[in-house]
């Protein structure tokens, strides 16, 4: 089964290594406002969304909820900027049901460290339920600290609905972005789900499109960022933009190398349409780096120094709701977490960087022998003992509908009798994952969803416990392509991955993202595609639509 009727030659087809390997602006004003340095913001267009959603999250020790005390204009802070310091735009996150976490960062020059003073600085955020802000419905201050980066995590208690914020210091004032709590109960709910976005490799039209479907949330799955130094502009088929730096080692350079991102139209756009939950995946540090192990052996001197600073440059960047990393490179620093919407969508949020154990039999590309026996070692682990009991308590217990897993790499069995083509997948940790579904068919979840990046590519497939095409159903996987970047799976082994006995369906050429609508009887994931990424301009478009009712364990392709 094919996963679109759009005619394949009117696709670009991009670079690809081996599968077994491993306009903006205006949208900007228009959705999320014009940051601006007289005190207004350019209106913003979207409509309100009625009554919000529900999120009850539980997450790691919290900062302290900044209660909404005044609707009095208050005076931002007077301090001497050499610019505008609103430059890497607005972002919330992990809304619960009576808040929201409200993001931005102090940033003049974003590229050079932020060039803010070496102090403190109190930064005013506001709510409305206007977009005009005309009126004020709340108001309040919140820290930007010299060291964390001059980010601000305010956490502000919101009522029902949809509410518009946006950010004061000085004379400038912030873009505006719409957010919302968590609905208490909920009938349908729409969010996307997207991962892995190489800066270099193409655009980021997915995120326009993101932003103008103003979805109720984001599901972000990991590789926010990517860690390699500055390849060469080559144009389409490769590269049409550089990170321009080398690789990111310090706590500096990750803060340019998010920075570099943020600045980003599109990516600014959906950040401030929505709410979004975070996960990270391996980039964000370095490539398939599993615990306090590299992928390249001569950097484990310095590794765990090297993953705690990009942890925090990861905090410093992200709405979560979340204490910032110690910074001792010795200690965990837990993003496992979940939240609720309404009576609908519990949502598990998972850790496979962590917590895994170094990748079995040298992490050996596209082999066709059997693997070797390390890796049904019942000792290897991809989440950690803490984490899996987590997981056992939380999933399927939150008393809603449908029951979600937010992951980074791709679950469904595709070994081939004794071969594991990708290593860094659960495939490589397969008592790991027999574990995690025994738990989940012994539990009996009900409405078992799985959502997966990192692949770059996108599928839909069935969980099993037990033997792939044998075993017990328990779970529908949609893998979201990549946002942008390149393929990980030639195209010519699309109909070899559709043979695979648990894929429902597959698509190598794209990228995009999935937007879900969710009710209490079907689950339809929309996959949207971008026609050609690494055009300045890009058309973006539905291609195939899949659907779950609830009480099966079985998609439906219902659109192509």
């Amino acid at each position: 089964m094919y996963m679109s009727s759009w005619p394949r030659d009117s696709f670009q087809p991009m670079s690809r290594r081996v599968f077994l390997a491993s306009s903006a602006a205006i949208l900007v004003a228009a959705c999320s406002g014009q940051s601006s340095t007289d005190g207004t913001t350019a209106a913003v267009t979207t409509e309100p969304l009625g009554d919000p959603p529900t999120t009850t999250a539980t997450v790691a020790p919290s900062p302290t909820t900044i209660a909404a005390t005044t609707t009095t204009m208050l005076t931002p802070t007077a301090i001497a900027l050499p610019g505008d310091p609103f430059t890497l735009g607005v972002a919330s996150g992990d809304p619960d049901l009576t808040s929201v976490v409200l993001w931005t960062r102090l940033a003049p020059s974003p590229l050079e460290g932020g060039a803010m003073p070496d102090e403190d600085v109190e930064v005013l955020w506001e709510i409305s339920n206007q977009p005009s802000f005309d009126s004020i419905a709340a108001a309040g201050f919140a820290t930007a600290a010299a060291n964390h980066g001059h980010s601000v995590h305010a956490i502000v208690d919101l009522d029902p609905g949809t509410w518009y914020y946006r950010f004061r210091v000085d004379a400038f004032t912030s873009a505006v972005g719409t957010t919302r709590a968590a609905p208490k109960t909920a009938s349908t709910a729409t969010f996307a789900t997207a991962s892995c976005q190489n800066y270099e490799a193409a655009y980021f039209h997915a995120h326009r499109d993101i932003a103008e479907r103003s979805p109720d949330f984001v599901v972000w799955l990991g590789d926010y960022i990517y860690e390699g130094a500055a390849q060469d502009v080559v144009g389409a088929p490769g590269n049409v933009r550089t990170h321009g730096t080398d690789e990111p080692r310090t706590l500096q350079g990750y803060r340019d190398r998010y920075a570099l991102y943020k600045l980003d139209e599109n990516l600014q756009a959906s950040h401030a349409c929505c709410p979004w939950f975070v996960i990270w995946d391996d980039h964000e540090v370095e490539n398939n780096y599993a615990g306090l192990t590299p992928q390249d052996s001569t950097d484990q001197a310095d590794f765990a120094k090297r993953r705690a600073q990009a942890y925090q440059a990861w905090w410093e960047h992200m709405p979560v709701r979340l204490d910032p990393p110690s910074g001792d490179p010795d200690e965990e620093y837990q993003i496992f977490r979940s939240a609720q919407w309404g009576e609908l969508i519990g949502l598990v949020l998972l850790d496979g960087r962590q917590y895994r154990s170094d990748q079995s039999c040298g992490d050996v590309a596209l082999s066709f022998e059997p693997a070797c026996e390390q890796v049904n070692d019942p000792a290897r682990t991809m989440l950690g003992s803490v984490q899996e009991a987590f997981v056992a308590d939380t999933f399927g217990q939150q008393g809603t509908t449908w029951n979600v897993l937010a992951q980074q790499t791709v679950m469904t069995d595709l070994t081939v009798g004794p071969i594991v083509l990708n290593f860094d997948q659960w495939d490589g940790y397969p008592a790991a994952r027999s574990r995690l579904t025994s738990m989940i068919a012994q539990q009996s979840v009900p409405n078992a969803v799985v959502l997966t990046g990192d692949i770059h590519l996108a599928g839909v497939a069935i969980v099993r416990d037990g033997v792939a095409g044998q075993g017990t159903k328990i779970a529908v996987e949609f893998v979201a392509t990549s946002i942008s970047s390149d393929g990980n799976v030639g195209p010519e082994l699309a109909e070899t991955l559709r043979g695979f006995p648990d894929i429902v369906d597959a698509d190598l050429d794209h990228r995009g993202y999935i937007l879900h609508t969710v009710t209490s009887d079907t689950w339809t994931a929309d996959y949207f595609v971008v026609l050609d990424a690494k055009a300045e301009q890009s058309t973006v478009q539905k291609f195939a639509t899949y659907q779950v009712a609830a009480g099966t364990v079985d998609a439906q392709i219902i659109a192509a």
